[in-house]
């Protein structure tokens, strides 16, 4: 499935048309056509609004003028649609989007899109990158630049240092989340999610901004995104949280959230409800050995009701907690147990406590050498579980991190215009 308009030759037309398993669109142009011109972003906008339904191919005629031809057409824009086992049909001349809908209709394509009105809590003025495309241009060549010299980076924080850093940092050569938003027209909690899904390479930022577009409006991305993310789609929870009580609360978490999404009314009660629920429970797990039950705690609490995009502090806050999250899993991936995972906590521990235990209550730099090689000493088993881990972090966060892009990309990708 595309969102996008494809290019093809003369050559590759028969075969895309062969394989295609939906109607077919051509819009046969010319550069030198100032209506093709002008229709050009209207075909686009059809390629994205009948994704699933419909593809949409362009074919320039200056390059291939034996289409004409083939076709008997005599006057550019022409617009061909195949509809399997009939013949094609045309539509010759400028169209406006109503027009073309009307036409697609009327020839049996279905072009409804379902609309389901979510409530929305915050106001927007503008579109993503302001609805200009040359800034988008401008940002996407400015981010893939900086992959293909690997000068894009992971952080626990955004970050932009000496020409490096993370990916939203990136985009605006400075980490502030304000200069973020007020730059690029994006959300400060897109900023956040987009450096907690560590795209690096090319291939992963070309796939993000072959989502992203101008003119956006991604209010429901970050909740939509935390909703998967905190559903068994990512990763099954109900298994590794020790509290049956948190376990339910994340389900009536995600109850009001698909409510939300399907259109049905949800109260700011319901929401305050349950995020006193998850701060009521956060006392109960201050112990080593439920890190993970404190973080999913925390994330409810700060998803009930979800914070305005704007609100940075709070989605900081946000994916901080699920960076720590990512850890556990990455450990539970690696076979940890449940008292591995409280280890490096007990370890801090062991040594606050040698440290209360000395005259000046400081330990010196001997001292702490010295207590290294005895904590060694008795947990030599985990300490070659932790190397190994170490060693294998960036086998183990690829995963993770291909999963959230693939998801967050798709998200971004059927984002309604503004």
């Amino acid at each position: 499935m595309t969102h996008k308009s494809i290019e093809l030759t003369d050559l590759e037309l028969d075969v895309f048309l062969a394989d295609a398993q939906l109607p077919v669109l051509v819009d046969l142009w010319a550069p030198w056509c100032a209506p093709c011109r002008a229709m050009s972003p209207i075909i686009d906008k059809l390629a994205r609004n009948t994704a699933g339904h419909l593809l949409v191919a362009k074919l320039d005629v200056e390059k291939y003028p034996s289409i004409m031809q083939r076709f008997s057409v005599r006057g550019i824009p022409t617009l061909l649609l195949f509809n399997p086992a009939q013949d094609p049909v045309r539509l010759v001349g400028a169209q406006s989007l109503a027009q073309l809908n009307e036409w697609l209709a009327n020839h049996q394509v279905n072009i409804s899109v379902p609309t389901v009105h979510v409530q929305q809590d915050e106001s927007l003025e503008w579109g993503s990158f302001y609805g200009d495309d040359e800034l988008f241009a401008f940002i996407a060549a400015r981010v893939l630049r900086h992959a293909r010299e690997r000068e894009i980076t992971t952080g626990q924080s955004r970050y932009w240092i000496e020409g490096k850093g993370t990916l939203a940092a990136a985009m605006v050569h400075q980490p502030d989340s304000n200069a973020f938003e007020r730059i690029t027209g994006l959300s400060a909690a897109l900023g956040c999610l987009l450096d907690r899904c560590e795209y690096l390479t090319v291939e992963q930022v070309e796939g993000l901004f072959g989502a992203l577009r101008a003119g956006k409006d991604y209010r429901l991305v970050p909740s939509a995104f935390m909703q998967w993310w905190l559903s068994d789609g990512f990763f099954p929870w109900d298994n590794h949280l020790r509290a049956p009580e948190l376990i339910t609360l994340l389900a009536q978490w995600q109850t009001l959230c698909a409510d939300r999404f399907a259109g049905r009314e949800t109260t700011p009660q319901a929401w305050a409800d349950i995020g006193n629920l998850a701060s009521s429970l956060l006392s109960g797990f201050q112990t080593s050995d439920r890190q993970l039950e404190k973080i999913v705690a925390m994330l409810i609490q700060h998803l009930s009701p979800f914070p305005v995009t704007t609100d940075g502090e709070r989605w900081d806050i946000i994916t901080k907690n699920m960076n720590w999250a990512h850890f556990h899993i990455m450990q539970i991936h690696s076979g940890w147990s449940d008292d591995d995972r409280a280890t490096p906590e007990k370890r801090m521990g062991w040594f606050m406590a040698k440290e209360r235990q000395t005259p000046t209550g400081k330990l010196t730099q001997g001292e702490i050498a010295q207590l290294r090689e005895e904590w060694k000493s008795l947990n030599g088993e985990f300490i070659s579980k932790e190397n190994a881990l170490h060693q294998n972090l960036l086998q183990l966060a690829l995963p993770i991190s291909t999963a959230s892009q693939t998801v967050l990309n798709r998200l971004l990708a059927a984002a309604p215009d503004l």
